[in-house]
């Protein structure tokens, strides 16, 4: 969530001109993304009747969530919204230093968890950033494209892998 308190902020928690948490919908699509994904791989997983019936209703459930979860009104559009695909534990101080500057930020442990999240929202993010090669995994390329985010390749023959971000808006740390 955003680190800018807004006037309408109570308890310290910066709330949307709804009233709800700035991002609470994105969050909670996020979340419920995630426990989707888990309930399918535990179906691909399991072969006990039981357990599959178990594992049918957690995605019934999830589906009504993510109906309800649709329902809740957006944030507004005030903040640019990042994707961070990254297994390596320096991802989070940067997600953290992004969130100071006012920024959304999901973060993913791999391209094939970013391609399911793309696939289900495609539309959620404005920038998605990948510090591995996002071809490794066939569908993330499609689901990024599918998207409207152009992937765009570093040259192999650059010197430096450091990476530049330039935001829309300028936006002060604390701010």
């Amino acid at each position: 969530m955003p680190a800018d308190p807004s006037p309408s902020s109570s308890g310290g928690i910066p709330r949307d001109p709804n009233g709800l948490p700035r991002g609470l919908r994105h969050d909670l699509i996020n979340a419920l993304n995630a426990i989707n994904g888990f309930a399918s791989i535990l179906e691909m997983d399991l072969t006990d009747p039981a357990a599959l019936d178990f594992v049918r209703r957690i995605q019934q459930a999830g589906a009504e969530a993510m109906r309800l979860a649709g329902e809740i009104p957006s944030s507004p559009r005030d903040m640019v919204r990042i994707m961070m695909v990254s297994a390596d534990s320096a991802a989070d101080g940067l997600a953290v230093a992004l969130e100071g500057y006012g920024c959304d930020v999901t973060l993913v442990e791999n391209a094939a968890q970013a391609a399911q999240a793309l696939r289900r929202a495609p539309h959620a993010w404005d920038l998605v950033l990948c510090d591995m090669d996002p071809t490794a995994h066939t569908g993330f390329a499609q689901a990024a494209e599918a998207s409207g985010l152009p992937l765009l390749r570093r040259d192999p023959a650059m010197p430096s892998p450091d990476l530049a971000l330039l935001l829309r808006h300028t936006v002060k740390p604390g701010d």
